[in-house]
């Protein structure tokens, strides 16, 4: 755990199951029931609520050996909560970012939006709870991985309207190694190669989607992306527009 910028060691998959689940939730209280499902599913000891009351004693200990206030885990009447004054949660400011960016798209901001893209995806300092091992916990994790990667699609979606094309050309290729079964991805990569004026480069990118659709999923690509090779091939001067969804210069 990191609390503005002071690392919290917390060793115990106990106490870590506990805070993530409370840094989920942004400052709600969860009761001892829930706390005690995410730790050990539908078949808890007899000693949970004892066993949670320490996880919860030991973070609060290790928080105070590094300066970090103890009442940032509090005791409710059902359970425990973050207490908003003293926490701050990256899920939540990189929302916040998010929600800002879309607005300032809309009031054609794209420089500033992309901006706050960036310094939201900066949060993300690798997979979200990782090394937690609890089901219930990584379905949520498995939520905000889409998230950050609809938000990384944002991000290249301006880069590229902005002319940025050979950065979101690198990232893209990452991504598609990552999803190989997300058309969009392949969608934005012709478009970002084909504005490079890269048209060949941009049509066997096509090629490939088709082939490992096809090969994995047994279906062919869909309506934006045959859209997309058609224009590409008559070299359409409408072809960002003719793409719903695909960025505009």
């Amino acid at each position: 755990m990191v609390y503005r910028n002071v690392v919290v060691p917390l060793t115990g998959q106990r106490q870590l199951r506990v805070l993530a689940a409370l840094a989920l939730v942004s400052g709600r209280p969860v009761g001892t029931p829930e706390l005690i499902g995410q730790l050990w599913g539908e078949d808890p000891p007899r000693t949970a609520s004892g066993q949670l009351q320490t996880s919860v004693w030991m973070i609060r200990r290790a928080m105070a050996a590094v300066g970090v206030p103890q009442e940032t885990v509090l005791s409710t009447a059902s359970g425990y909560q973050l207490d908003p004054a003293h926490s701050e949660i990256d899920s939540e400011i990189f929302r916040r970012n998010i929600a800002t960016a879309k607005k300032l798209v809309r009031a054609e901001l794209k420089e500033e939006a992309l901006d706050l893209l960036k310094n939201a995806l900066s949060l993300w300092r690798g997979p979200a709870l990782a090394g937690i091992s609890s089901t219930a916990l990584q379905t949520r994790a498995a939520r905000l991985e889409e998230e950050r990667v609809a938000a990384l699609q944002q991000r290249i979606c301006l880069e590229i309207t902005l002319g940025e094309y050979e950065e979101a050309i690198g990232e893209l290729t990452d991504l598609i190694a990552l999803h190989p079964l997300r058309e969009e991805l392949y969608g934005h990569l012709m478009q970002a190669l084909y504005l490079s004026g890269r048209q060949a480069d941009a049509l066997a990118v096509f090629r490939r989607a088709r082939n490992t659709l096809t090969d994995e999923l047994g279906i062919y690509p869909g309506p934006r992306l045959t859209t997309l090779e058609r224009a590409i091939l008559r070299q359409d001067a409408d072809m960002l527009s003719a793409v719903p969804g695909m960025a505009r210069r």
